[in-house]
């Protein structure tokens, strides 16, 4: 941790992700919140759902409502803290008082509906009924109401459906869009759409196949009254009801503010050891691993797209409880281990932070490797796929001639024997040309000393692998859980990487207590190779010297003849 002086204010800092993050201890750091460059915070707007926290504190801090919180939003509930006196150092230690407190709260909120309400405000309710049946308001009668829900089932597809791209020029030769009504549609919009052109587009355009542009918004316009007689429906006891919101907005903000500070503003317990994130989800078991990178998704193919730019080895899961007939999906960031069976299909078990379970199925793999030890045995991985492949194709077109050759059924015996003879000899000749290569490759290492062959595997090892490592080392330092956020639909301000050491906390894997085993089992192996190979050059260096020395040695001289013979 060390300081630095900004606008006036000694700001802390602590560094993690290989970035300065600035420090909560006290309350003066978050009454000086406003004077933090605002470069300097990590998140600047995020959206209100997705997120494990206090959904009603979000509700009350997106004064605008619409479903995000951003900076001015965030400096705003500080402020509203400083005005109402609470002393901001009580947001380090939430006591079980406030907790009391705020239940008491919410139980005379839920009284103060019972409570009748005022002589005034009855009359202010009994206008806002009449003008409800005007025909300006109540267009369709009673039918206004369940129109109203059918056009706000599918105003979001159809305003995107609508919307013109941000390049489009002024000009255009291209016709505007029509949207079908009843054929060509999506199945998951199909009956919505249907309810739909029924209810709202008929009533005020006729019965039409499509809708263009302007009938849209024509559509929208006859129900704009409605709406805006819909929100000015009057608050009765609204004094009382005044009091208690920000009674309640204080006793969250009390309790909450300096978790939601330390996820939007600082990143401290993504980074910490022994807590969660607010978008951490749960945590999801699967191939010997458990993970709590684990994020909401609304649109997996949206969401992937975008998670490719973090370099992460992200896996996609759709998540069912039958017993509650819930569905949901998530993605989660494997940053630890292997990802070879990590595959679409693969079941798995998802805990979420209730303690729930649910089934887990992979429905996408982005793949990235996670592993320097997973990247060193790539290569290796990928010539023995290479060779099985070979030898398949090679024993797969043997056969299938083969099998040629018997379904003819039209060749002579002669012809079949040149046949079966040609065979044979041809794998004589790959056998001879395999041994031969053997042998010259034994021979060039009986020429080596133990010394030489071990440095020669080792350079063979590293020429390899250890490109393989080194792109991977550079790869892994670039994984960014802000992509994968953005994603989601947060707008990340600074990149946020992870060590290796942080990255096996987000996935821990299962230890291999075969592993140690099998590493002495590949030394004695190594150990018995190298052996066998000193051993063979020890006898080939002996026979060849002892061949040489007896090209060396003298020939016998011829025996005497006998004396007898000389006689002769």
């Amino acid at each position: 941790m060390y300081n630095i002086a900004m606008n006036n204010y000694n700001w802390r800092w602590f560094t993690a992700g290989r970035m300065a993050q600035v420090k909560f201890e006290n309350g003066d750091d978050i009454a000086n919140l406003a004077n933090l460059d605002r470069k300097h915070w990590l998140a600047i707007s995020m959206p209100t759902t997705g997120v494990r926290f206090d959904l009603r504190m979000l509700q009350l801090m997106d004064t605008d409502g619409d479903g995000r919180i951003r900076t001015p939003e965030v400096l705003a509930a500080v402020e509203f803290l400083k005005a109402k006196g609470v002393n901001l150092n009580d947001l380090f230690k939430p006591s079980e008082e406030d907790e009391r407190r705020l239940a008491d709260v919410l139980a005379r909120q839920a009284d103060l509906a019972k409570v009748e309400p005022s002589e005034e405000d009855r009359k202010a309710v009994s206008a806002w009924e009449a003008k409800g049946k005007t025909p300006e308001v109540a267009f369709l009668g009673g039918a206004t109401a369940e129109a109203d829900a059918a056009l706000a089932a599918v105003e979001p597809v159809i305003d995107a459906f609508f919307a013109p791209p941000e390049d489009m020029p002024l000009v255009t030769e291209e016709a505007d869009k029509e949207l079908p009504l009843r054929d060509h549609l999506n199945p998951k919009h199909l009956e919505a759409v249907i309810a739909f052109a029924e209810k709202c587009v008929k009533p005020v355009l006729g019965d039409v196949e499509k809708l263009d542009r302007l009938g849209w918004k024509k559509v929208k316009a006859a129900f704009a009254p409605y709406r805006a007689w819909v929100g000015s429906k009057p608050v009765t006891n609204a004094g009382v009801k005044g009091e208690l919101e920000d009674e309640e907005r204080v006793l969250r903000y009390k309790l909450h503010m300096l978790e939601f500070l330390e996820n939007y503003v600082n990143m401290r317990r993504l980074y910490s050891q022994d807590e969660l994130a607010v978008f951490q989800t749960g945590t999801l078991r699967i191939d010997a691993k458990e993970m709590n990178l684990c994020f909401h998704v609304e649109s997996e193919a949206a969401h992937s797209a975008l998670a490719e730019k973090s370099s992460c080895c992200v896996i996609y899961l759709k998540l069912s409880r039958p017993s509650e007939g819930a569905s949901r999906s998530i993605c989660a960031v494997v940053t630890a281990g292997a990802v070879a069976q990590l595959y679409v299909g693969r079941n798995g078990v998802f805990y979420d932070r209730d303690g729930k379970d649910w089934e887990a199925v992979v429905t996408k793999v982005v793949e990235n490797q996670v592993s320097l030890l997973e990247a060193f045995w790539a290569p290796w991985r990928k010539l023995g796929e290479g060779v099985a492949a070979g030898v398949k194709k090679f024993l797969g077109d043997k056969q299938a001639a083969a099998q040629k050759n018997v379904e003819a059924g039209t060749q002579s015996a002669q012809a079949g024997g040149a046949a079966m003879a040609s065979s044979v000899a041809a794998i004589g000749i790959g056998v001879g040309v395999v041994g031969a290569a053997a042998a010259s490759l034994m021979s060039a290492i009986s020429k080596m000393t133990a010394l030489q062959i071990a440095i020669s595997v080792v350079a063979l090892v590293l020429v390899v692998s250890l490109p393989s490592v080194v792109l991977t080392w550079f790869k892994l330092r670039r994984r960014d859980i802000g992509a994968i956020l953005n994603a989601s639909g947060w707008a990340i301000n600074r990149p946020m990487h992870f060590s290796m050491k942080r990255a096996r906390a987000f996935t821990k894997c299962a230890g291999n207590p075969l592993f140690w085993r099998c590493v002495a089992v590949a030394v004695l192996l190594a150990a018995l190779v190298a052996g066998a190979c000193a051993a063979y050059r020890c006898r080939a260096c002996g026979e060849a010297k002892e061949g040489a020395e007896q090209a060396e040695a003298p020939s016998a001289p011829a025996p005497a003849q006998p004396a007898a013979a000389e006689a002769k």
